[in-house]
């Protein structure tokens, strides 16, 4: 009876680990749900194999006392229900095991739907933060285009400038006395020693 519970709590924690595995490679992906299909069903497949080799191994070594004990038990079980019971009370010697056993499976059934919850607020997370990306790109580019000039904070100070929105990338130029370069990534001062980022504006 042990042995048969070590083979098969052997085989559910690896089944566990490979799939926490993948739910890492998983999250923040925009097909998480696809990432995730094939290696849920072959998890939950493999725990329902190693649960029904478990019983069946169970099945083998404990049938003829099982058949004895169900003539004279009287409740509303099934023959199958009664045997699954006594597996998982050790015959009735463990009822705290099959509570804990409970205990496991619904804390696995947690952590599943937790993974499933967190990839999907990563992917909305991701999609809101794309947008507001696309939507400040757009405005930056209507008020620069229309102005002539894109508003940018220096971070170290706080204030604002204006620079010029057409500047050619990678040329440093001259605005208000201070030296800046533009590139694909947006607006650079140079502070002396190196090129410090500039902030959007509004």
């Amino acid at each position: 009876m042990a042995k048969i519970g070590l083979a098969c709590c052997a085989a559910l924690a690896a089944a566990l680990l490979a799939h926490d595995a993948q739910a890492q490679n998983c999250l923040g992906r925009p097909d998480f749900d696809a990432c995730m299909a094939a290696p849920l069903a072959a998890a939950q497949q493999r725990n329902a194999l190693a649960q029904q080799q478990l019983f069946q191994g169970y099945l083998q070594q404990f049938g003829p006392w099982l058949k004895e004990q169900y003539t004279h038990y009287q409740g509303p079980m099934s023959f199958m229900q009664f045997a699954y019971w006594n597996m998982m009370t050790a015959n009735g010697t463990n009822i705290q095991g099959a509570i804990d056993n409970q205990r496991r499976v619904f804390e696995g059934n947690q952590r599943a739907a937790n993974t499933l919850r967190q990839g999907g607020e990563d992917y909305i997370a991701g999609m809101r933060d794309n947008s507001r990306r696309n939507d400040a790109a757009v405005e930056q580019f209507d008020r620069g285009a229309i102005r002539g000039a894109v508003p940018q904070i220096d971070p170290q100070t706080g204030q604002s400038v204006d620079l010029p929105y057409a500047q050619p990338y990678n040329q440093p130029f001259r605005s208000g006395g201070d030296v800046y370069v533009q590139n694909q990534s947006g607006y650079y001062k140079w502070n002396g020693s190196a090129w410090q980022p500039m902030l959007p504006g509004r």
